[in-house]
């Protein structure tokens, strides 16, 4: 175990117990990062992120497939179904990790002066720091759509990056969290991809050995035919 001393948002110094130097490090820059946390640009910032909040990405997803079934749109039901199922998977590992592993959020930490990194059970979103699902489900949307639109893909990553990365400096979670979260998103689209072309992909034609044409009239004359001399 190691000890890191951070300063309370009310100037008290605590003592956080860790298990090692690269949890230190992730719990200093989180500190450092968000000690602007308060000021009205960076509240006006954290608010215009919920963008890529699970609930506004499944609006997103289910909306994007409603309008396509509705008009008709192939590709819309396409972009809309592929995404979906990237943020159902995203969604369901973050939920389960978090319902694993107990972390303090940053801004919980440095109002309380408690931290915790542990196996349990948390019952509250303060203590549901790992790993961050903004990061988790906006990464696995925005590759969906990237990867179904390639016209969509520079404001797709771009937006899902601004999302993932503004989750620091709000104090909501730690870079770890964030790396998680990233990794998280990278696999399940991918996941869901694999598993969507598989579904999607067209029943192979008969073999030409084995199709009717093979055992016909034609075959038997071809057969008969002399050969050449």
């Amino acid at each position: 175990m190691l000890i890191l001393r951070i300063a309370t948002d009310d100037g008290r110094s605590v003592d956080l117990e860790v298990a090692s130097a690269a949890e230190a490090a992730d719990i200093a820059l989180a500190v450092a990062l968000a000690r602007g946390r308060n000021h009205p640009l960076m509240r006006g910032l954290a608010q215009v992120s919920e963008a890529g909040s699970q609930q506004a990405l499944l609006a997103l997803c289910g909306g994007l497939l409603a309008v396509g079934w509705l008009s008709g749109h192939r590709a819309a039901v396409r972009t809309g179904g592929r995404a979906l199922a990237a943020h159902l998977a995203a969604s369901a590992v973050k939920t389960t990790l978090k319902r694993l592993l107990l972390r303090t959020r940053p801004n919980e930490m440095l109002e309380t002066g408690r931290y915790a990194f542990r196996r349990g059970r948390p019952d509250r979103g303060p203590l549901q720091s790992f790993p961050s699902g903004h990061a988790a489900v906006s990464v696995a949307v925005a590759r969906s759509l990237a990867r179904s639109c390639p016209e969509l893909r520079g404001p797709a990553l771009a937006a899902a990056t601004a999302v993932t990365l503004i989750q620091v400096p709000r104090g909501a979670h730690y870079p770890a969290d964030i790396v998680a979260g990233t990794a998280i998103g990278v696999v399940a689209e991918r996941l869901a991809a694999l598993v969507a072309d598989r579904l999607s992909a067209p029943t192979p034609p008969p073999s030409a050995a084995h199709g009717p044409e093979a055992d016909g009239p034609e075959a038997d004359g071809r057969e008969a035919r002399p050969p050449p001399r």
